[in-house]
């Protein structure tokens, strides 16, 4: 089980060693490894001799596979957060800010590999908690802040009365998502037929329930 030293170290290595050339074959040879087999069936050798290193090399950098996992969600999850919401923050227009935050997460976390990454981090959670602590800091936080600061500008401009910026965040995101992320996650059919208008619908919701001027207790 990998501990919190050994993610602190994994998280540490991979700033560091964010220009390795090595490191980066690395963490690209362990994402098609565990996006294609899933983490289980991905072994430290195959992922050394899809990387072109030796284990010595592999192990240098990473104590382990659950170690070089941690390392490679917390990179994923930055690269998605900063996807999510980053175009939103020079929108002028709340809703329109709004919309392109709730089809970018939609967009990005209910299809393709944000996904599948996402299904083998809830698989592996129980096995070592300290992953998804992981996830969540590096995920899930950030968005979540993220979206907190376009509410708060937008209460501060008078467009919207929001008392606090983080809950209505994970109110937003609880929204947005639906019924959508779920059944992606057990692989069925979408669960609307028009997931665009859904989601036109649930940021006017949003909006209705914040509106500027509206009293809150």
């Amino acid at each position: 089980m990998v501990t919190h030293a050994q993610l602190r170290r994994a998280q540490d290595a991979g700033a560091r060693d964010a220009g390795n050339a090595r490191v980066r074959r690395i963490l690209a040879a362990a994402r098609s490894l565990f996006l294609n087999l899933g983490y289980g069936e991905t072994s430290m050798d195959a992922i050394a001799r899809r990387a072109a290193v030796s284990k010595a090399t592999l192990y240098s950098h990473f104590d382990g596979k659950d170690a070089l996992f941690a390392a490679l969600i917390m990179a994923e999850c930055r690269h998605l957060s900063d996807q999510i919401g980053r175009r939103a923050l020079d929108e002028p227009d709340i809703r329109d800010a709004l919309l392109r935050v709730a089809h970018d997460f939609n967009n990005l976390l209910c299809t393709g590999d944000g996904l599948t990454m996402y299904r083998i981090v809830v698989a592996e959670a129980p096995r070592f908690p300290e992953l998804g602590r992981v996830f969540y800091d590096s995920g899930p936080t950030i968005m979540i802040d993220r979206i907190a600061g376009i509410l708060r500008r937008a209460a501060e401009h008078g467009l919207l009365t929001v008392r606090d910026p983080r809950i209505a965040a994970v109110q937003f995101i609880s929204l947005v998502r639906g019924e959508s992320h779920l059944t992606s996650v057990l692989g069925m059919k979408k669960a609307s037929k028009n997931p665009a208008a859904y989601i036109e619908a649930s940021v006017d919701l949003f909006l209705a329930g914040y509106r500027a001027g509206k009293t809150r207790k």
